[in-house]
């Protein structure tokens, strides 16, 4: 996948109208000997939140989009992943304002699954972790 088509791909995750209205923010994805990871942040706003704190729902799809962030780079330009399961832990609250760091991580990827580590952290405090399974799929490109 060339540059350009890497980071068109990318821009479609962030431009999904849920991604867009949660306001999940890029920082960088990057290849380790580990595997591929991706950062992203999020500042927690009153639209995010439920009973005074961060509705764990709002970190459950911005984990599984920080996922695929990470998932990304090592598909090939007819691939394509979407989500085939996913396992989060929400483990303390998060209050309004704080600026939320998210990260994942690329574990395992085989023809047709690929297995994920998302982090969200707090001022380093980690507040939710996830175990995201992606099935890749061909490519279809979008309407016209």
């Amino acid at each position: 996948m060339t540059h350009s088509d890497l980071q068109s791909r990318l821009q479609a995750i962030l431009d999904v109208p849920l991604n867009r209205h949660l306001g999940l923010v890029f920082e960088e994805a990057t290849e380790t000997a580990g595997g591929a990871v991706a950062h992203a942040r999020f500042d927690v706003q009153a639209h995010h939140l439920a009973f005074g704190g961060l509705h764990g729902g709002v970190l459950y799809a911005l984990m599984d989009a920080v996922s695929m962030l990470a998932l990304l780079p090592t598909l090939a330009p007819a691939q394509h992943a979407v989500t085939h399961d996913l396992h989060a832990s929400m483990m303390r609250t998060v209050a309004p304002g704080a600026c939320c760091r998210l990260s994942a991580q690329v574990l395992r990827q085989g023809r047709t699954l690929a297995f994920i580590e998302a982090t969200a952290r707090v001022e380093g405090a980690l507040v939710a972790s996830a175990r995201v399974t992606k099935s890749i799929t061909v490519r279809t490109p979008p309407p016209a």
